[in-house]
């Protein structure tokens, strides 16, 4: 009798229970439909970190005690645009052998193996505006791992070995740079859009064989001037001590910063049509637009959430859900705006597709260009833009040493800082009707310059479910792909 009782309990209390959880259950809200505070973020002040040396270099420097490291890096305001047409390859030269050379007290080897004794690492990149040496050195070792850092800057040696070997592995890259599709598309893209400009000019073997000893050190005599570097720095270091260790290894340092290259803006109009270039391969690979803008330009912050809904906002986006989720026809589609600052860049819509379909996809992509000029875009995909770039906007400062390099990088462009400060507003200030302007102001689907790598026959031909030939999108070029080794 006790026995049923106690089980009658049981069953009570798990009745109980359930009702209980159906309740909680019931009220559940659906995820749709929570609603969070809005997000709030302030980035940093980049005058809080500036300093400045004696010698009239600049620097931001941030102190971080977490871990006993240092990161610092040299911005320099030296890029790829920055040489003559004749040394066009220079700046990949100088990227591959400034370590390598050495310094004129040491050479390369020994200063690398220095380095990898203090566990340390020194890297020199060249990008299109400006180049960068970064060093990461334990804090016990700064002086020492700051002293070889100035070194490499002041005085590298570029001995003949160090670029003989770079000359022959740039003509290697060379001539393996037509075996993959995607970056013939990308380069050659540029080049019709860009035209004779350094922004699309490419290295062959006799350019790069132009390129001495003399030049290299020409270039650093020319850039790597203490009033034209931005330093970054972060880490585990006082600030007033590292900058009287900055004093004293900078002490001498003297140089006049070159003057403001004097590039072209301006680009005359590429004819509207198909531009293909022959690759025997099973796929079409498409770049399709025009000349884009500056990020100097007012409409950056509309056109940024304009190309989001169009084709950069990843599975959200409308050129990926037609191309991609709805008709099955590529895993790589999209839209950008790539920038340069300082430049117009270049936008377009791009996909990675079969032969067969490469001219249906086309079509898709244009209808898109054309439907977000046409119609205005819908509250939730609004929603869902605005949101991606207030919610990722504090990833730029993820740690100090990437905050520290972004205000450094601003600086020698010539950017202005209050870009950090003012961005969320001027997102938020961006509207249905500013993206619909945006779209009819920067988007131009009747001078559209499509460009295709792939097998001509396949492509044009299309087939009998995707019947879509190119010669449908106007006149076509046909271009030769030629050997880089002998542009």
């Amino acid at each position: 009798m006790i026995g049923r009782m106690n089980m009658k309990k049981h069953l009570l209390a798990w009745t109980i229970v359930l009702l209980a959880g159906f309740a909680v259950l019931g009220a559940q809200t659906h995820p749709d439909q929570l609603v969070f505070p809005p997000l709030s973020y302030t980035p940093p002040d980049a005058q809080a970190f500036r300093v400045s040396l004696a010698n009239g270099m600049r620097g931001y420097l941030q102190e971080d005690h977490s871990l006993p490291m240092v990161d610092i890096t040299a911005v320099i305001p030296y890029g790829t645009v920055c040489d003559p047409r004749e040394k066009t390859g220079l700046a990949q030269l100088l990227q591959a052998s400034l370590v390598k050379g050495g310094t004129v007290t040491r050479d390369g080897a020994t200063l690398e193996e220095r380095l990898d004794f203090l566990g340390a690492q020194i890297d020199f990149r060249v990008g299109e505006r400006t180049a960068t040496l970064s060093l990461s050195v334990l804090s016990k070792d700064l002086a020492e791992g700051l002293a070889i850092f100035f070194d490499l800057l002041r005085h590298p040696a570029f001995r003949p070995e160090s670029l003989t070997i770079a000359k022959g592995r740039l003509i290697e890259e060379l001539r393996r740079a037509n075996d993959a599709p995607k970056p013939v598309l990308e380069r050659e893209y540029a080049k019709l859009l860009y035209g004779n400009h350094p922004l699309a000019w490419q290295p062959d073997r006799k350019t790069v064989e132009a390129v001495s000893a003399e030049d290299l050190k020409a270039t650093v005599a020319r850039y790597f001037v203490p009033r034209g570097i931005v330093l970054a720095g972060s880490g585990d270091f006082r600030r007033a001590e590292l900058m009287r260790l900055l004093n004293r290894l900078t002490a001498g340092w003297q140089g006049v910063p070159a003057p403001p290259l004097a590039l072209a803006t301006e680009f005359a109009a590429v004819e509207p049509g198909v531009y293909f270039m022959q690759k025997k391969i099973n796929q079409g690979y498409v770049n399709m637009g025009h000349l884009g803008i500056s990020e100097a330009n007012p409409d950056y912050y509309a056109v940024q959430v304009m190309n989001f809904i169009l084709g950069a906002g990843s599975f959200t986006s409308r050129i990926t859900t037609k191309v991609r989720s709805d008709e099955g026809l590529a895993y790589n589609t999209g839209s950008k705006f790539t920038y340069t600052w300082g430049f117009p860049g270049l936008f377009a819509g791009y996909v990675q597709t079969k032969s067969s379909t490469t001219g249906y996809a086309i079509a898709l992509i244009k209808k898109e260009f054309e439907r977000i000029r046409r119609e205005p875009v819908s509250d939730g995909e609004m929603k869902t833009a605005l949101n991606y770039f207030l919610e990722s906007f504090s990833e730029q400062f993820t740690t100090p040493a990437r905050t520290m390099l972004q205000f450094a990088t601003f600086e020698v462009l010539g950017r202005p800082l209050d870009y950090f400060r003012t961005f969320t507003a001027r997102i938020g200030q961006v509207d249905k009707a500013k993206v619909q302007e945006a779209a009819r102001k920067y988007i131009d689907p009747e001078k559209l310059a499509i460009f295709v790598v792939g097998d001509w026959d396949e492509c044009n031909r299309g087939s009998d479910k995707y019947p879509q030939p190119l010669e449908s999108f106007g006149r076509v070029h046909r271009l030769e792909l030629k050997d880089p080794l002998q542009q």
